[in-house]
This record gives structure tokens, sequence and C-alpha cells, in this order.
């Protein structure tokens, strides 16, 4: 009795469907399209990132001892982000995150790179030139963090030190 009066439903639902003219349902299928298309078109909310200090007990797990450079935001010494010749590290809620070198970037200090990757960000570094009558261990570097869809989600220039 069930089975009978649920199909008597689903054959009078698919009739109704019928007395719509192929005008109107084009135009329905039409609307519908347009709104998948919006949605897929939306941009998840801009999380901004704070790294946080890489310490000395994250250097040691992580092996970060050696040539490379170090950047600190602002007039902080807590480096954010520690750049090598093949990766680079940053520290976000606790966790070390590793981003791989691009080879194809520009050279900088430390045979450090311009570019890196990560599996959810991209890390691009600049190192401005020194002047030849500054004789500062440090140069003046900027950080961009950037989400998988290329917004940028962190940004910081301050103190760059490359070296062992």
């Amino acid at each position: 009795m069930r089975i009978a009066l649920a199909l008597t439903i689903a054959l009078a639902c698919a009739a109704c469907g019928n007395d719509v003219p192929p005008e109107q349902r084009a135009e329905d299928d039409r609307m519908l399209a347009e709104q998948v298309r919006e949605a897929n078109d939306t941009l998840p909310p801009l999380e901004e990132v704070v790294p946080e200090p890489i310490q000395y007990a994250d250097m040691e797990t992580n092996d970060l001892f050696g040539l490379a450079c170090s950047y600190a935001p602002g007039t902080s010494m807590g480096a954010r982000v520690i750049a090598r010749e093949t990766d680079a590290y940053m520290k976000i809620d606790g966790e070390m995150l590793r981003f791989a070198a691009d080879p194809g970037s520009r050279e900088l200090p430390a045979n450090s790179r311009s570019f890196y990757n990560g599996r959810e960000f991209t890390l691009r570094l600049e190192v401005a030139e020194k002047e030849a009558s500054d004789d500062s261990p440090f140069y003046e570097g900027t950080v961009w963090l950037r989400d998988r869809f290329d917004r940028v989600v962190y940004t910081g220039t301050g103190a760059v030190d490359c070296g062992a």
C-alpha cells in the first residue's frame, strides 16, 4: 500500500514537470547555471596569518643551522622566516611549515631564493641591496605570504640576517 502511494506521488510530480514550457525550462536552467557559476567563483573569506617567532627548539628539531637568511619583522629580532638554498621555514599556529625553494627564482644572499612553495601557502622574499658604506651585518628585507588563491595573508618588512 505504501509503495503504491509513493509511486503514485512520484508519477504525479513527474507529470507536473512536463507542464513547464520548453522556453521556461531553458530559462530556469540558465538561471540555475548562473547561480552555480557565482557560487564557484566566490572565494572563501581571507584569513590573515600571524607568523610566530622561530625558537631555538624549533631550529634544533628541524635542523635549521648553517647558511641561511633569517627575516624578522619591524624592530623584532625574533625570526619569522628562515630561508635556505633548498627550503624555507615559518612557524604558523604552533606548527613549523616547510616551503620548497623554486630553483628558477632569483638567488638572494646566503644562496637563498626569492620564491618558495608550500602545501597551503607560497612565500616570496626580497632583500634590499646594501650601500657600499653600510657595514651593518643586516639587510632590509620583505616577506609576502600568499594563500592558495594568491591573496596576501601576511607581509612584513624588517631586518634580514644572512650567514652561518
